[in-house]
């Protein structure tokens, strides 16, 4: 069965929501006090959007599965319904910064990343004396002048909508950066406190910080009436292109936003180069004849060739013959058609998947437990693969539309975790540029040979000497 379960915590002394080996992170805490509660080995969660360190959250929504004579165990004597009981025994094991102020049985269909349709954020600003409070220093960023909120406003109004928000982001490699920014407005509470809400279907990493620190740092007389609304730096919907920031951040390290009200709970589109698509999560079957092999798999919504077998793909099965037993990395592996092909295919082959986006990793590894391999087969994103792991080959039908310079990048990183003497088997369209690849890929030292051609498609053979 599947809980709910809506947090708040204060995000100062936190290294983040994301578990990290030797520190103290709000999921680390969190799934340790699961596990006690549950008296199981391990409780993994899923959330609603990673936040960052320091910042605090109102409204964090997260799920968790859990056996359902598991749950009913672990209320103990308690006469209470098994929810209210868990709710009560992880408030009391949680350290105070951290608080469980919902739980709920919800259906099987809900995730809650997938499900989320925006997520919100907001900074507090105590911009006069009499509004500075001690109390809520660690929320509530002092500032030493009067902020005209008509001319932030004026400003903030050219960001909003379907932008390239590169400018804004600390890039991640092979994920798009571009967002739909709802809301970047500023108002003022109850208190007079000026607030900044940012309200997106999903955000880059420190783009909400980027986009609040572009308005009051600058000199008193920009947010003055009769201001001209600033040019941005380059924010186009069709602008894919890496770049170094051009503003600046929120001044010092805290405060932190809140995320105040959660998220919100509707389908919209995405793009399958998003480390976290905010497309509503649909499972699709697929079924892929590869090497002799009938394999039936799930694609998904958000995910490369949902529904389907690439054309690409399909080309590199039918051009090849399955492998000796080794290791083999699947790069860029959307639901894992590649990577369990070999799985299946090689007999004692050992095989990691790796993508960006956080849903294909999900869906390859559940198609790993389906099809039996989940013992040989490991899918997840580039940063959690082990350092120094190495493969004797690597088969990909690799995202070229993520633009050249960022092609080559990502070859350039996984090429060199060939093992001497390794090879790497690659599919690419010849309207796509394989030929200039693959003479590319010569000029670098890495020997590229065509081993087939068809159907507009290149399979390319490169070695490791």
């Amino acid at each position: 069965m599947r809980l709910r379960l809506d947090l708040a915590y204060d995000g100062t002394d936190f290294h983040g929501w994301a578990t990290q080996p030797g520190l103290r992170t709000v999921q680390g805490l969190l799934e340790a006090a699961l596990a006690q509660v549950l008296r199981v080995e391990a409780a993994p969660v899923t959330c609603a959007g990673r936040t960052d360190t320091g910042v605090h959250a109102r409204g964090q929504v997260v799920h968790v599965d859990v056996a359902p004579d598991v749950l009913v165990a672990s209320a103990g004597r308690s006469t209470d319904p098994p929810t209210d009981a868990l709710l009560r025994r992880l408030n009391g094991v949680l350290p105070a910064d951290v608080r469980v102020r919902a739980l709920r049985e919800v259906p099987d269909a809900f995730d809650a990343r997938f499900s989320a349709v925006w997520r919100r954020y907001a900074y507090r600003i105590a911009d006069r004396p009499a509004l500075v409070d001690p109390l809520v220093r660690r929320a509530v960023l002092t500032w030493p002048r009067r902020l005209d909120l008509d001319a932030m406003n004026a400003a903030a109004a050219g960001l909003t909508g379907e932008h390239d928000f590169a400018a804004f982001c600390k890039k991640r490699e092979g994920a798009t950066t571009v967002r739909t920014l709802l809301d970047l407005s500023w108002g003022r509470d109850a208190d007079g406190l000026a607030v900044a809400t940012v309200r997106a279907d999903a955000f880059c990493h420190h783009m909400v910080r980027a986009l609040v620190g572009a308005h009051p740092p600058g000199p008193p007389r920009c947010w003055s009436p009769g201001c001209a609304t600033p040019a941005w730096p380059s924010c186009r919907r069709t602008d894919s292109r890496s770049r170094r920031s051009a503003t600046p951040r929120t001044p010092g390290s805290r405060p932190r936003p809140r995320r105040p009200g959660g998220c919100g709970w509707r389908p919209v589109d995405d793009h399958y180069f998003s480390a976290d698509p905010a497309v509503a999560f649909k499972r699709q079957p697929v079924v892929a004849d590869v090497w002799g092999h009938r394999l039936a798999l799930t694609s998904g919504s958000g995910v490369f060739a949902q529904g389907r077998v690439d054309v690409g793909t399909a080309v590199l099965f039918r051009e090849t013959e399955p492998p000796r037993a080794g290791s083999y990395l699947d790069l860029g592996c959307g639901y894992g058609v590649i990577g369990l092909a070999l799985a299946r295919s090689v007999p004692g082959a050992r095989v990691r998947a790796v993508d960006v986006n956080e849903r294909a990793v999900l869906l390859a590894n559940e198609n790993a437990a389906a099809l039996g391999v989940a013992d040989r087969f490991a899918a997840c994103t580039p940063d959690d693969v082990p350092a120094g792991e190495t493969y004797e080959e690597i088969w990909s039908n690799p995202p070229i539309r993520i633009g050249k310079e960022a092609l080559h990048a990502l070859l350039l990183r996984w090429l060199p975790r060939l093992a001497p003497g390794g090879r790497a088997v690659l599919v690419v369209g010849k309207n796509l540029g394989a030929d200039s690849l693959q003479r590319w890929l010569g000029e670098q030292g890495w020997p590229t040979e065509r081993l087939a051609s068809a159907k507009g498609f290149r399979v390319l053979e490169v070695r490791r000497g």
